[in-house]
């Protein structure tokens, strides 16, 4: 099952401290729902342990994540791709960070994401549902943490 989302939210911050914070693994976890562990691979990679339910379906996926086409402070792609007992899930974010006002930023975020397997057959309105409020749910949350620990 194919979903795509997108969003724009504005943050009280610069678009300097905007990056820094999409480019911090630890302060990105914080804010993602359902992450239970994260380790830096790299600069680049990263492996993720992240908990999702989608109605009576609850799973534990293990995920790559690849930042890439990193054009510093403008934009980057975030690409994941995750296995579950039984499902799998792949998704592209992409991201850019531009200027609106003296010390604010909107955040432009589009995401595709294929999810397959048990998860999948839960529904599509449900797991579209599910899906949707996760997503924007992490990058409203992101803008606001953002905004309220600009430096």
């Amino acid at each position: 099952m194919r979903l795509e989302f997108s969003g724009a939210p504005e943050i009280a911050a610069p678009p300097d401290q905007v990056w820094k914070r999409l480019l911090d693994y630890k302060f990105v976890a914080s804010v993602a729902p359902g992450v239970e562990s994260v380790e830096a691979v790299d600069d680049r990679h990263f492996k993720v342990v992240a908990g999702v339910g989608v109605g009576s379906v609850k799973v534990k996926f293990q995920i790559d994540v690849e930042l890439s086409d990193v054009v510093p402070p403008k934009r980057l792609t975030l690409s994941a791709h995750g296995k579950a007992p039984g499902s799998a899930l792949d998704v592209r974010t992409a991201l850019e960070v531009e200027p609106v006002a003296p010390n604010r930023s909107r955040l432009r975020w589009d995401a595709t994401s294929e999810v397959r397997g048990t998860v999948a057959s839960v529904g599509a309105r449900l797991l579209k549902g599910t899906a949707k409020k996760l997503t924007e749910g992490f990058w409203r949350t992101f803008a606001e943490r953002v905004g309220e620990r600009s430096d």
